[in-house]
């Protein structure tokens, strides 16, 4: 009986260390994409691999660009903000919900974008607000430096 115990307990210990080790290293972007003079957002996923790191579309599941580690120059991370409603939304809402959602329309929403750069190609990534700096710290892991780009116009804080 202890001896079937111990093998039960050895057998589910085999299983599930390789399940327990794993680190998800996918993560959901949106890829830009020339399209003509304008560009369109693609939804794709952000894998780590190894030496690499590839850009999938989620859609079709063909695969974007790949990247190794080694060969990009260039990373640089910014965000912009935007205000939640255009200017004629903002004015409807107003309307229609009454002044005591005035404050609400001047909130502005954050994006989150990495551009990504080789001897040779380039890409661009719209990043979600949940996992920036989760993808963030995955290329600082592997030895990518990111640079943060500031806007030249806003103060900074002394």
């Amino acid at each position: 009986m202890r001896f079937l115990s111990l093998i039960l307990i050895v057998s589910i210990f085999a299983i599930s260390t390789p399940f327990a080790l794993a680190t998800d290293s996918t993560f959901k972007v949106e890829g830009l994409v020339s399209n003509g003079k304008k560009s369109k957002e693609v939804p794709s996923t952000l894998t780590f691999l190894d030496n690499s790191f590839t850009v999938k579309s989620r859609k079709s599941g063909e695969l974007s660009k790949e990247f190794n580690y080694a060969d990009v120059k260039t990373a640089d991370y910014s965000y912009s903000q935007k205000p939640l409603l255009s200017t004629g939304g903002a004015i409807a809402t107003a309307i229609l919900l009454g002044l005591v959602v005035i404050p609400f329309l001047f909130m502005k929403k954050k994006q989150h974008w990495l551009s990504i750069r080789t001897e040779k190609d380039y890409i661009v990534l719209k990043l979600d607000k949940e996992n920036f700096r989760q993808i963030q710290n995955e290329f600082e892991i592997r030895k990518v430096t990111i640079n943060t780009v500031e806007d030249p116009g806003k103060k900074k804080d002394k």
